[in-house]
Formats: C-alpha cells, sequence, structure tokens
C-alpha cells in the first residue's frame, strides 16, 4: 500500500489537479496532516523556509514492513535531487 501524507499547505488545486492528472487516487491513499504534527514529530519541516516553502515538508520515502518498523527513510533536504527509483526498487525487494 502507498501512503502519501501532505501538510495543510499541500491541500490546493494545484495539488487535486495533479492527482487527478494522473489518476493517483485510484493507486495512493492521500491522507492530510492537520497542522503538520506528524511531519513535526518527525522533524521534517526545513528550519527556516523560503515565503513559498513554507508549511511543506522535505520530500521523505518512508518503507514499513507489515509490523509498522521503518526499513527504509530517504530524507531530501533539496526537492531538487529525487530519490532514484532503482533505490526503492532495492529496498521493497529487502522487505520480502
Amino acid at each position: 500500500m502507498v501512503v502519501w501524507v501532505m501538510s495543510d499547505a499541500q491541500i490546493n488545486d494545484r495539488t487535486r489537479i495533479f492527482v487527478d492528472e494522473l489518476g493517483l487516487a485510484e493507486r495512493v491513499l492521500f491522507l492530510a496532516d492537520p497542522k503538520s504534527h506528524l511531519i513535526r514529530e518527525l522533524g521534517l519541516l526545513k528550519p527556516d523556509p523560503e515565503p513559498i516553502e513554507k508549511g511543506v515538508p522535505h520530500p521523505t520515502t518512508l518503507l514499513l514492513d507489515r509490523q509498522g518498523i521503518v526499513r527504509f527513510a530517504d530524507v531530501r533536504t533539496d526537492f531538487h535531487f529525487w530519490l532514484d527509483p532503482e533505490s526503492v526498487r532495492t529496498a521493497l525487494a529487502d522487505l520480502e
């Protein structure tokens, strides 16, 4: 199961269009993190964001096993550099 958690700052018309155009609603469970409680608890907010980044967390990929234990974590402090999909495939294979 793929879960995408978003801060309040990320929930807008632009996000809805992105989700609709890619047909993600059928494949991904989208959850809102009101007031970024979980995002803050995980330390994923940028410490001194630009105005446009306020409330938006660092792009993060977490893979959990069936018991809810984090088995893979990747946090990107620069959103210009994304996680290589092959790294995710390898981490998923390691879970099996």
